[in-house]
């Protein structure tokens, strides 16, 4: 699991950029599934890193440390095939404060008081967080979407390799019934702080009923993606998997109008499906 957590398949970084632009054609089938293939680990760790930060902030706040008001943020740290756990450090950056771990196969948390010294490489990786953030949140970029109502944006950095690291803005919601499709990009950045790429997913914000007004279950999810983002992205498959699929929804399509086809997501069988129209 660790593996999983904190590696990204590169593709995506390399043929996106590609196959992204305002072709008609569908690219062949090799190029599709590497795409496809690499949008889908994207979206898994994404999820994964969301989840956790979840679980493990509420283990945070149901144990109610003595230190608490001194925690000043948490990084994820994979510690087996099948457990994650998440460091809750200072203000310093020099004391770890708490730990709380997340097992996979019993899917309980568990948290502990442990006030110690951070590790050289702890303190790395909070560091080159916390200058990947700074560098993304000091850009002036015009026309990014504002936050909607009801909704918050939730930042994930997830590492690529051992110089690249992907920054996501995706929404989060407290609304009940409600996917929080939408107003979602992300930056690349050496670990450094340089900017090396970066991708818009969605203009506008797209809040996707989980029911129908009479309280039936919502058969269809379907949106669509303007050329810039002509396949289904990481974001979408994250939030279906946080907020859609754990609701009992099947599955969501995306119509892209670069390639005038949908893509449909199965999370039974984690696969992208195409259909033509």
């Amino acid at each position: 699991m660790k593996r999983i957590i904190i590696l990204l398949l590169p593709w995506l970084f390399i043929i996106l950029p590609a196959i992204a632009q305002e072709s008609k054609t569908l690219p062949n089938a090799q190029e599709l599934k590497a795409a496809n293939d690499s949008i889908l680990a994207d979206a898994y760790n994404l999820y994964l890193y969301e989840k956790i930060a979840w679980i493990l902030e509420d283990e945070l706040t149901n144990c109610q440390p003595a230190t608490i008001n001194e925690i000043a943020g948490w990084i994820p740290v994979g510690e087996g095939e099948d457990v994650v756990k998440g460091i809750f450090y200072n203000k310093d950056k020099t004391k770890a404060l708490f730990e709380a771990t997340y097992s996979f196969l019993t899917s309980t948390p568990t948290g502990k008081a442990a006030v110690r010294d951070l590790s050289p490489e702890e303190i790395d990786m909070i560091n080159v967080r916390e200058k990947v953030l700074l560098a993304v949140r000091k850009l002036d970029v015009k026309d990014l979407p504002s936050c909607p109502e009801g909704c918050t944006f939730n930042t994930e950095v997830i590492p690529i390799d051992e110089n690249l690291y992907r920054v996501y803005w995706m929404l989060g919601t407290t609304q009940h019934g409600i996917i929080p499709f939408g107003c979602d990009f992300s930056y690349d950045c050496d670990s450094e702080g340089n900017i090396k790429g970066f991708r818009r997913y969605h203009k506008t914000y797209i809040p996707t009923l989980l029911k129908m007004d009479d309280g039936s279950p919502v058969r269809d999810i379907v949106h669509s993606h303007l050329s810039f983002c002509p396949l289904i992205a990481p974001t979408d498959i994250a939030l279906f998997l946080l907020y859609g699929y754990e609701a009992g929804l099947s599955g969501f399509k995306v119509y892209s109008t670069a390639y005038h086809c949908v893509f449909s997501f199965d999370p039974a069988t984690y696969v992208i499906n195409i259909e033509q129209m």
